[in-house]
This record gives structure tokens, C-alpha cells and sequence, in this order.
């Protein structure tokens, strides 16, 4: 009976580690990915004003009111705090020199510069998450690479600002007749809109491919915790008031606040993407081999003679 407990428990206990939901906290553990999150929130801070700005740039081109447009986008994704921060982020923007003159050359480079730091250090934190090889390329060329990359990162998030915008228009036209239903409808679009972003950004930031439907997955979920933590987030700050100590300072404190846990949110998205992605591969070779992947078959250790050689450990690949 005791031999039969045993190997029941054992059976258990490999199974519970075998899971999900153990593979993500494991992994968590691993990346240490509240610290991740505070450095992402500090380069996030750093990179708001000259994103807004080139953002801004992009979008107007386009479509005129985008000014207006932007700021009720941040307003409805991390509240009136972080709203007003970025208004007066835009409204400072245009006492800018033009980039004609050598100041306004050099003031578009520090621009380009710090707009695209936080993707650089997003893609660092996700190629940590995905575990990924390429985690460090040495060159200037690399670094000027990495840059251009993040600012198509920016392209693309523009892009999806504008679709955001037109989409939202056009609801208004078709549910003119339908008020009552259009808070409903607007809800969905704006859900649908961040989980294509964030599947974008868990499909392409990685220095290695994530298969779409993996990504999609995790761009959902992340979405939907995104818009569950607004509600949560604004609670906490309505309640703990975690700015009235600061003064003058305190908008900044809570829009840090939000920036750390919208952090959290997203690289928890990252590692239920990298996760599921990697247990798909490893099935998908298994199947391959001819192996049962529910059942894959046990390895049982031998002892080892004594005096018998041994063969040095392999270093783990990091």
C-alpha cells in the first residue's frame, strides 16, 4: 500500500510539474520579471515624450485631429493622469526647433534615439523570455539595426493608432441610430486592436520566430488583462492615492505606477507565449519520432558503479 501511495504521489508530482501553470511560475522565477518590469516601466518613462512626438508626427500626416485623437487614446488605455502628461508632453513639442537647422537635426536624432530605447529594451527582456541565443549582438551596425527595427516598430503602432481612429469613426456613423450599443461595440474593436498589438509585438521583437497562432493567443490574453487591470489599476490609485505624497510630482508617480504593472501584464503575456509555443514545437517533434506526447516514455536513471569513470557535466545553454 505504502509502494502504491508512492508511485501515486510520484505520478502526481511529475504531472504538476510537467504543467502549465508550473512551467509559467518556473519561468517567472527564472527571468525575475517584476525586475524586468521596472526596468521597462524606467525606459518607458524616459522614451514617452519623444514616442508621443513621433508618433504625433506620423499620425497628423494623415489624419489631421490626431493631436486630439492620441491624447483621448491614452486617456482611455491608462487614464486621465497619464492623459494629461501627454498632452502637455504634444503641446511642448511644438516650441521644437524645425529640422532644417543644425539644432533641429540634432534634436530628430536624440528624438529617433529615444523613442526607440524602450524597444530596444523590450526586445532584450523578450529575447530573455523566449530564450533566445541572440540575445547580444556586438557593431554598431547591430545597435543601428536594432534602432531601425524598434522605429518600424513605431511605423507599425502608428499605423494601428490611425486604424484605431478611423475605426472608431466609422462605429459612430454606422451605430448613429444605436447609442446604447456603441460603448459595446467600441469595447470589442478596442479589445481586438490591442491583441493584434501585442501579438505583433510577441511575433517580430523576439530574435526568433513565434508561430502567429502562439502569439495571437498570447496577444489576447494580454488584452484582456489589460483591460481587466484598468479597472483594478484605477481602484488602487483612486484609493491608495499613491501620488499625494509626491505634490507637484505625483501625476508622474501614478503614470509610473501604471507603466510598471501595464509592464507586468505584458511579459506575463510574453511567457504564456513563449511557453505554449515551446510545448507545441516539443509535441510537434515528438509526433515526428513516433512518440506519444501525453505519454512520452520514462527515463530511468542507472546507478553507477563505484570506481566506474564518469563524463563531465554539460554546461547549460544559456
Amino acid at each position: 500500500m505504502t509502494t502504491l501511495s508512492t508511485e501515486y504521489l510520484q505520478k502526481h508530482l511529475g504531472r504538476l510539474q510537467r504543467s502549465l501553470p508550473m512551467a509559467l511560475f518556473n519561468r517567472f522565477l527564472e527571468i525575475d520579471v517584476m525586475t524586468q518590469a521596472a526596468s521597462l516601466s524606467f525606459y518607458a518613462l524616459l522614451s514617452l515624450a519623444p514616442l508621443l512626438v513621433l508618433l504625433l508626427w506620423l499620425t497628423a500626416s494623415l489624419y489631421p485631429p490626431a493631436q486630439e485623437a492620441l491624447v483621448q487614446q491614452v486617456a482611455q488605455l491608462a487614464g486621465g493622469s497619464a492623459a494629461e502628461v501627454a498632452d502637455t508632453v504634444i503641446r511642448n513639442a511644438t516650441d521644437q526647433p524645425g529640422i532644417g537647422s543644425l539644432a533641429g537635426l540634432w534634436s530628430t536624432l536624440l528624438l529617433f534615439i529615444g523613442a526607440t530605447a524602450v524597444f530596444a529594451q523590450l526586445q532584450n527582456a523578450l529575447n530573455l523570455i523566449f530564450r533566445t541565443d541572440k540575445q547580444r549582438l556586438d557593431g554598431i551596425m547591430a545597435w543601428l539595426k536594432k534602432r531601425v527595427f524598434s522605429f518600424g516598430v513605431i511605423l507599425a503602432l502608428g499605423f494601428l493608432l490611425i486604424v484605431s481612429m478611423i475605426a472608431t469613426t466609422a462605429l459612430q456613423v454606422v451605430f448613429a441610430r444605436l447609442p446604447s450599443v456603441l460603448p459595446a461595440v467600441g469595447y470589442v474593436t478596442t479589445l481586438a486592436l490591442y491583441s493584434v498589438a501585442f501579438a505583433f509585438l510577441y511575433r517580430y521583437l523576439p530574435d526568433r520566430t513565434v508561430n502567429w497562432r502562439q502569439a495571437f493567443v498570447g496577444g489576447v490574453i494580454t488584452a484582456l488583462l489589460f483591460a481587466l487591470g484598468r479597472y483594478a489599476i484605477g481602484v488602487y490609485i483612486a484609493k491608495a492615492a499613491p501620488g499625494s505624497a509626491y505634490g507637484s510630482m505625483g501625476t508622474l508617480v501614478i503614470l509610473l505606477v501604471w507603466m510598471y504593472y501595464a509592464s507586468v501584464v505584458f511579459f506575463v503575456g510574453a511567457l504564456l507565449t513563449a511557453v505554449i509555443d515551446e510545448r507545441v514545437r516539443s509535441h510537434r517533434k515528438l509526433r515526428e519520432a513516433g512518440v506519444d506526447p501525453d505519454h512520452p516514455p520514462e527515463v530511468i536513471a542507472t546507478p553507477v558503479a563505484a570506481g566506474a569513470p564518469t563524463l563531465p557535466d554539460t554546461p547549460a545553454r544559456s
